[in-house]
């Protein structure tokens, strides 16, 4: 065992204790990944699904962390316990799913009841505002070290720190230029511009709205509302931390000491932020309380849909494994998430494939901005 593995394993911890949450955190009418009668939440056989996750998550979890600690490399040993619970992860989800999907076919949840698709009109005609207000920090925070930068830029030494190892100290070193003076300022930018333009897409798209759901239309506003602020705060703790990170490398700021810690305390504070809020409110809005609680839900939906057996419309066959969305009649870019919190893409729409290449490519590349500096 590598005592300096530990660290390496907490992720997989925060990963294990999340996945235990996701079935939690989901619409009653969609069940692993499964479209389901909202009543049908609490069937036998999806309860013994939930054991069923939940066990397994747990067992794979504390593989995972025994895999980490005891792998022969300890550089490796993060690398090992992530696949190890990833792996395990996706396979008890696709067993769990498997059970439900199977009782729903075998017992025709769906068969005699009038499949229907809701929408409400006012989402798009009297949107809810966007919480602009809230992108102000990050921006400031950037304008802020921009302007920090600027000031201290004539008296940087001829070469620079570019990178740090754990406990802040200097590794290696680049020639002053704009591009390694600035670069950490580049990556606040990019950062800023990607989370607040997919902030602004997602709050303006697509509603999931449950046909047995008088308050679907409000959960989901509250939804994307909550979720957008949380990822500009998100998007100001990582600015904060490129700016210490800044400071560390212009000479303003000792790197060691409890300098990592600074470094990562707004990132950890955010990311803690926005798990809150995520069990608070659930995916799109689901664990939100109306007057009248949860009882009315099988009564009234939106748009004048009343209890006569009415559900939404079994679209399971959009969705590949109840996680990949396929769907080339569906003008959405984004879609909410069957299993787990947020948005996926509609892997139907060429635009949409070509998006979330470009986020993939800038998720990899301003690490490795940030790394190098």
């Amino acid at each position: 065992m590598h005592a300096n593995a530990v660290p390496a394993v907490l992720p997989v911890l925060l990963i294990g204790f999340l996945s235990l949450l996701t079935p939690l955190l989901t619409p009653r009418s969609v069940q692993f990944g499964v479209r389901v009668p909202a009543e049908r939440a609490d069937d036998p056989v999806v309860a013994q699904a939930r054991r069923t996750y939940w066990t397994g998550i747990g067992a794979v979890t504390a593989v995972a962390v025994l895999a980490g600690l005891f792998v022969a490399s300890a550089g490796a040993a993060g690398i090992v316990a992530m696949l190890v619970e990833l792996a395990g992860s996706v396979a008890v989800y696709l067993l769990a799913r498997s059970h439900v999907a199977d009782a729903k076919r075998d017992g025709h949840w769906f068969e005699g009841r009038r499949q229907v698709t809701v929408t409400d009109t006012t989402l798009r005609t009297r949107p809810e505002p966007f919480p602009w207000l809230w992108a102000l920090p990050a921006v400031a925070i950037t304008v802020g070290t921009a302007v920090v930068g600027a000031v201290r830029y004539p008296h940087l030494p001829a070469r620079l720190v570019s990178h740090y190892d754990i406990g802040g100290h200097p590794t290696s070193y680049a020639d002053k230029t704009f591009l390694s003076a600035f670069g950490l300022v580049m990556v606040q930018v990019g950062i800023t511009a990607l989370i607040v333009a997919l902030s602004w897409i997602t709050a303006r798209g697509k509603a999931e709205l449950d046909a047995q759901d008088p308050h679907a239309a409000e959960r989901h506003r509250r939804f994307v509302t909550a979720m957008a602020r949380c990822l500009l705060v998100l998007a100001a703790a990582v600015d904060l931390t490129m700016f210490f990170a800044a400071l560390a490398m212009w000479k303003l700021v000792g790197s060691t000491g409890l300098f990592p810690v600074l470094l990562l305390a707004p990132i950890v504070l955010a990311t803690a932020g926005l798990i809150v809020v995520t069990v608070r409110i659930g995916q799109g809005g689901s664990r939100l309380r109306f007057d009248g609680g949860d009882g009315d839900r099988k009564a009234t939906g939106p748009g004048g849909v009343t209890g006569t057996g009415a559900v939404t419309r079994d679209d399971d066959r959009f969705w590949k494994l109840g996680m990949i969305y396929i769907n080339r009649e569906d003008p959405a870019v984004f879609v909410q998430k069957r299993f787990g919190v947020g948005w996926t893409v509609n892997f139907g729409r060429p635009a949409a494939v070509g998006l979330l290449v470009g986020i993939l490519a800038i998720a990899v590349l301003v690490p490795v901005l940030a790394g190098s500096h």
